[in-house]
């Protein structure tokens, strides 16, 4: 399983002040409230001129004793500082460094003397299972349609996720990285064109329940929102949220019991403490690429067992008096409570998500692959379900699986199809569709669902299209279309709150009891209940068996 989890990693890993700026041959010129950049100028594909700008530090290098706290203001400069590459990725297992924090900046226009309207902002908040991945994307296609694009880097794994109590790291510092690059966004973005009151975030796999977690949480509101608890009005970082095939509710984006993980990672490196605070030191002392060698042993031999069991990711954090929490109440109970900023939402899944989690095809043809499964059939048991494994409710519960997915066949390679869609249904869909069907008993704004079918699409797969850099303009190729479809829709979105492709269908927004959706493919169909006979087996599960004291 070790191979898979880190094949697993791979996959998941493929998001003011008016300055005034000035222009020459070699670069462009702003001015932000830290200091002056300079970017560079290019042009997509299409011949839109754009100017990029690479690497801008949004927060000080979280290093020594700023190592799993939030995030900090970055220090001004003096000096000019060329903004022409991507900043270190963070420390993960491919590499980079803890000094990370950085945001690009990619604009088709920035403001003069004779034009000051501004743009629309879309920042995009990339993906990776909250262990790999980072914002040096190329915009693509999305900048021919009049929007400034964003993306950002924020700390993976522990780094991010640490959580030990409400003094000593209280968690999710990664998800307060993304927070605080909002923060950036709003008080610089309109040096570069971009318009701070129409902030659109977007992101896929974790970097969609990264959208997610933001939709839910206080830190995304303004004060008076706060104060309100998070009514019907919007949010003060951003206005409109899009989460490709990734939620707050995946069972693989939110853990409990992470301070046990915390001194587990510090057992197994050898020191034994049961002190928050001596263990914090310690981790603190630590080279980085210690730490990132050692994540998996952070986890039990049970958790190991899982798929995408992920030690440090995002958690119910700890409350302090001097350090608004990130995520105060579980997902779920924001979710079910409508406590989470009321903006307009996309979201959806790919038919196949699953597919790039089993295994490659020899792995599958296997025997012994089907007879562990077969021998453990509880690792079928959603983890988020909060059972005790080998009790008679979690006995029940994988019996009720596999006979709904399997009826009287084997679990074996015949009915290997039968395994990518329950994979599917436990890692994306089931958290997808409960956010949808959550958000539809709310009426403040609308949430639009959508499931991407185009050759099977596995997970991830919508992200080249998203990001097409290919021609589009006369283009007739499926990859062309699609792209359009993509780009339309998301910028129209950003732009308005109401994604549309001219000439094609109208997207209608769920509502209380219809759940109309989108269907993507080289054409575009309005349908009604996603996999409907699949949720409604999983959302009766839930209802019977789900474990609430975990919300407390």
């Amino acid at each position: 399983m070790a191979s898979l989890r880190w094949l697993s990693y791979v996959v998941f890993g493929l998001t003011c002040l008016l300055f005034s700026h000035s222009v020459s041959a070699q670069y462009v010129s702003v001015n932000i409230q830290q200091g002056t950049l300079r970017g560079n100028t290019t042009s997509t594909v299409s011949g839109t001129t754009y100017y990029t700008f690479r690497g801008i530090p949004y927060a000080k290098p979280p290093v020594g004793d700023l190592r799993f706290t939030a995030p900090q203001t970055a220090d001004p400069w003096t000096e000019p500082i060329d903004a022409f590459e991507f900043g270190s990725i963070c420390s993960q297992q491919a590499g980079g460094t803890e000094n990370c924090l950085f945001i690009n900046v990619f604009t088709p226009k920035l403001p003069s003397t004779e034009d000051d309207s501004l743009l629309p902002v879309m920042v995009w908040i990339h993906g990776g299972a909250f262990v790999t991945g980072s914002g040096n994307i190329e915009p693509g296609h999305l900048l021919d349609l009049g929007v400034v694009v964003v993306s950002l880097n924020y700390r993976l794994n522990v780094f991010g996720f640490l959580s030990l109590d409400g003094t000593n790291a209280p968690g999710n510092a990664g998800l307060k990285d993304q927070s605080f690059a909002l923060r950036w966004v709003q008080n610089n973005i309109a040096s570069f064109g971009g318009d701070p009151d129409i902030v659109t975030i977007f992101g896929g796999s974790a970097g969609g329940a990264s959208v997610h977690y933001q939709v839910l949480s206080p830190l995304s509101a303004d004060q008076l929102i706060k104060r309100l608890m998070l009514s019907i009005f919007p949010t003060g970082l951003f206005h409109r949220a899009i989460s490709e095939s990734g939620s707050a509710l995946n069972p693989w984006a939110y853990a409990n019991h992470t301070q046990e993980r915390a001194f587990r990672l510090g057992s197994y490196l050898g020191h034994e403490t049961e002190d928050t605070q001596d263990l914090l030191d310690f981790l603190r002392t630590l080279p980085e690429n210690n730490l990132v060698k050692a994540l998996s042993n952070a986890l039990t031999d049970e958790e190991k067992v899982g798929f995408l069991s992920y030690p440090f990711v995002p958690s119910l954090e700890y409350p302090r008096s001097d350090e608004q929490p990130f995520l105060p109440y579980h997902p779920y109970y924001i979710e079910i409570n409508g406590l989470y900023n009321k903006v307009p939402y996309i979201t959806g899944v790919n038919i196949d998500e699953g597919a790039s989690f089993v295994g490659s095809d020899d792995a599958l043809t296997q025997s012994s692959y089907w007879e562990a499964i077969v021998n453990d059939l509880e690792r079928i048991v959603p983890v988020d379900l909060g059972l005790t494994k080998g009790s008679a409710k979690s006995t029940e519960v994988a019996n009720k699986i596999k006979e709904f997915y399997f009826g009287e066949e084997a679990i074996s390679y015949e009915t290997r199809q039968n395994w990518i869609d329950l994979q599917t249904d436990l890692l994306f869909v089931i958290g997808v569709q409960t956010t949808v069907h959550q958000h539809s008993n709310f009426s403040a704004a609308s949430t639009y669902n959508y499931q991407f079918i185009y050759g099977n699409a596995r997970h991830g797969w919508e992200t080249q299209f998203v990001f097409y850099t290919g021609a589009i303009e006369g283009v007739n190729s499926n990859g062309a279309k699609i792209a359009r479809f993509f780009t339309s829709l998301w910028t129209s979105f950003a732009k308005s709150g109401v994604p549309s492709v001219e000439g094609d269908v109208t997207w209608i927004p769920v509502s209380q009891n219809n759940y109309p959706y989108l269907q993507i493919s080289n054409n575009l169909t309005l349908l009604s209940d996603l996999e409907k006979e699949r949720i409604n087996f999983w959302f009766d599960i839930y209802s019977n068996y789900y474990n609430r004291s975990q919300l407390s």
